[in-house]
């Protein structure tokens, strides 16, 4: 079951929060297709929340003690469920290989489906993990070779299953934490903009992807006064882009330089005729198709004048949506270069506009393309020497392969625009994820006639509900090899070293930060960033009473108040040395 304001996809690519659909509605599958809600049911249950797992420190660190804005991470993927909803996981299967010198073999490792017996007598059936050894020699090598081939055949490079939430702490640590949720691109959608531009929804023609290029060109780079676009004059190939994507809606681009011509063209989108550059000829707001379409549509705020995006854009037909995905390219897209490969790209977006950035991250999504968002602080900044104050801005990194080489083969701007792929592969995102307890709270079970997964908003792939989501059940096992970092919140069951005392205590980053720094914090166990401290020192040291009484001087920690304390020697290394060293006594080293 699914808590209370989780919105599910609607058949015509809307979004509908879950209290308020009825029977006999349609929702929109994870393979494209259309399903009837059969059956609706309410309760009281305890949730969990289904996060993914993101890198985002924002909220930890520095920064998000500066600015509270940057506290958020925006649009990270999750929902809300009950104990027995069910999730469909993929994990990697594929065979591998080990070298065991303490055995002096070859162990090789791999996993297959395996029926189990919970404690409260079901029976399911889960990922298990397998070894076999083989002597370490010329002929083991290849009788280990063989055998990985045929189980590589047996059981393929991934396995696909559905396991109920209470039922995670079941699987094993390495498989838990390698299992992924998936969310899906939406192939269909409802042709609004074909619709109000020539009267027929679908109809996917050369102007009305054109229209929907200099939409998203317009919210870039465009003023919300009249139909007009800032333009980079050494760009040709956009400004070339520009005039012939507007000729076939008989708009005629045209700029006039200052006194002293500025390499930003401010050019003005006339409707009409083109001859003699008599503006009394030309419409510059009046009968402009194209400004008529930023105010019909919505485009354009009617209370404060503001940018936006309608919602109708997320839910676009496909072309639709890559063409006005470009056109946001072209005017604030910058475009990474990638070490993953020919065919991997990245494209990072900056807006200080929200509805521009939750329409990149619904349409990446809904285009089967990775996104993530990352926030920067309100600042002044000394550009070509003059003072310049940036707005809070969002960071739209996108990611993919194919599917976002198609987006960039509709720009125009000379160092944005691909070739087309040959082909494009609309595969599911997987990604990894973590559960949180909610506690009490109001929950709908929503049961379809076909029982495919469906869409929420967010475009995860859910599981319908079944009978065994009606009455709240019991969890009777706790995570395996659970371990909490004690300098961060992290926890996890991977990744995880060792600390200043010998024990695997410390995640990767605060590890990271303790061996180049060698900071740690007496009180909160905090380990500083180098940036905290650089402030600590600027600071100076100062008078502190600690635990047992006694008062000591050293670094403030900027989390607690605390002692910083600095280990000239740490990591393995001083663990050694402290268990070979009598207590009293001073290592002599001779020289």
């Amino acid at each position: 079951m699914l808590e209370e304001g989780t919105r599910i996809t609607m058949a015509n690519g809307q979004s509908m929060n879950i209290s308020e659909i009825k029977r006999g509605v349609s929702v929109l599958c994870s393979d494209g297709s259309i399903t009837t809600v059969e059956h609706i049911s309410k309760d009281v249950q305890t949730t969990y929340q289904i996060l993914q797992k993101t890198k985002h420190r924002a909220n930890e660190g520095e920064a998000g003690k500066v600015d509270p804005l940057r506290k958020t991470v925006y649009h990270r993927l999750g929902f809300r469920c009950t104990l027995a909803h069910e999730l469909g996981l993929r994990t990697a299967s594929k065979p591998i290989l080990e070298n065991s010198f303490k055995r002096n073999t070859y162990k090789v490792k791999w996993k297959n489906l395996e029926e189990m017996l919970t404690f409260d007598g079901r029976i399911i059936c889960i990922p298990k993990t397998h070894h076999k050894d083989f002597s370490m020699s010329f002929e083991g090598r290849l009788q280990a070779t063989r055998f990985m081939e045929e189980k590589e055949k047996e059981y393929g490079v991934f396995l696909e299953f559905k396991i109920q939430v209470r039922d995670l702490d079941l699987l094993e640590a390495q498989i838990r934490s390698n299992s992924f949720l998936r969310f899906n691109p939406v192939l269909t959608g409802n042709g609004v903009l074909s619709e109000y531009l020539t009267g027929q929804k679908h109809l996917i023609s050369p102007s009305v992807l054109s229209m929907a290029w200099l939409l998203g060109l317009w919210l870039g780079d465009g003023t919300t006064k009249e139909p007009e676009i800032s333009v980079d004059s050494l760009d040709t190939g956009l400004m070339e882009g520009l005039i012939e994507r507007c000729r076939m809606w008989g708009i005629y681009p045209s700029y006039k330089d200052e006194q002293v011509p500025l390499r930003a063209k401010h050019v003005k989108l006339y409707f009409g005729s083109e001859a003699g550059e008599n503006r009394r000829t030309r419409h510059l707001r009046k009968n402009n198709p194209f400004w008529n379409t930023v105010l019909n549509l919505k485009f354009k705020r009617e209370m404060d004048g503001e940018k936006q995006v309608p919602v109708f854009m997320w839910s676009e037909d496909l072309k639709v949506r890559e063409a006005f995905l470009a056109g946001l390219i072209d005017s604030d897209g910058y475009v990474i270069k990638r070490k993953e490969g020919p065919d991997a790209y990245k494209v990072a977006v900056q807006t200080i506009y929200p509805s521009i950035m939750n329409a990149i991250v619904h349409i990446s999504r809904s285009l089967g393309i990775a996104v993530t968002i990352t926030t920067r602080s309100a600042r002044s900044e000394m550009i070509e020497g003059r003072k310049v104050n940036c707005h809070f801005t969002y960071d739209c990194t996108i990611a993919g392969r194919t599917p976002l080489q198609n987006v960039l083969s509709n720009c125009r701007s000379g160092h944005k625009m691909r070739s087309r792929p040959q082909s494009v592969s609309r595969d599911p995102i997987y990604f990894g994820f973590t559960e949180e307890k909610r506690g009490q709270n109001t929950v709908y079970s929503l049961r379809t006639d076909s029982g495919k997964p469906i869409l929420l908003d967010n475009k995860l792939a859910v599981h319908a509900c079944g009978d065994h989501c009606i009455e709240e059940q019991a969890k009777f096992t706790t995570t395996k090899c659970l371990k909490y970092c004690i300098a961060c919140p992290r926890k996890g069951v991977r990744y995880f070293y060792r600390d200043w005392s010998g024990k695997n205590r410390l995640c990767g980053r605060c590890y990271g930060r303790y061996k180049f720094s060698g900071y740690r914090c007496l009180s909160c166990s905090y380990v500083p960033e180098a940036r905290e401290v650089r402030i600590a020192k600027r600071r100076g040291e100062e008078l502190r009473v600690a635990s047992d009484g006694t008062t000591i001087g050293g670094l403030i920690c900027g989390r607690c108040n605390g002692i910083l304390k600095f280990d000239e020697i740490r990591g393995p290394r001083k663990v050694i040395e402290s268990l070979s060293t009598p207590l009293g006594l001073v290592p002599v080293v001779e020289s």
